[in-house]
């Protein structure tokens, strides 16, 4: 991610003088799967009649609310709610981690949550499963016991590096 550019787009949702040390695009937990099996139960509805493309909608957005629901409830948990947000920025300042939702050009678009970089007491590069192929994960700890990951793209996987270092514990 080129940070510079992120700098000074998201300079004005930020608190004065805070500065982006790093940053990567991120699926919260949990909505990738919803909002693919949703996709998929329109497309085989439209596959078996163009009528069950509502039902299949419906079921597939069932088999994946579950997922979605229990990644909800973690980043709730956790303080760091993004709602129903699937395109994010996950950034790191010298204070706090920062969500940004993304616009659909991949600019900062508004602040969905933030935390002080001292409530996280782990911070790790996991990987997580999505639909049988694996991807990396920031996956966070914090002093409250909550938990939260945030799914990367492969392609960015330096990106998630490179949050994963400047949260580095022993740094910070």
């Amino acid at each position: 991610m080129k940070l510079n550019k992120l700098r000074e787009q998201a300079f004005d949702l930020l608190e004065p003088g805070e500065t982006i040390e790093a940053a990567a695009k991120v699926t919260p937990r949990g909505a990738a799967h919803e909002a693919i099996l949703g996709g998929a139960g329109a497309v085989g509805g439209l596959a078996a009649d163009g009528v069950l493309v509502g039902a299949g909608t419906a079921l597939g957005a069932k088999a994946g609310a579950a997922d979605g629901q229990a990644g909800r409830d973690e980043r709730e948990e956790a303080g760091l709610d993004v709602g129903m947000a699937t395109q994010v920025i996950f950034a790191v300042t010298d204070r706090r981690i920062v969500l940004f939702k993304r616009s659909a050009f991949g600019k900062p678009k508004e602040v969905l949550a933030a935390l002080e970089r001292e409530h996280v007491t782990a911070v790790v590069l996991g990987t997580s499963t999505l639909l049988g192929q694996r991807m990396p994960e920031i996956q966070l700890a914090l002093a409250s016991g909550a938990e939260a990951g945030f799914g990367v793209a492969k392609i960015d996987r330096r990106d998630g590096e490179a949050v994963v270092a400047a949260l580095d514990l022993g740094t910070s």
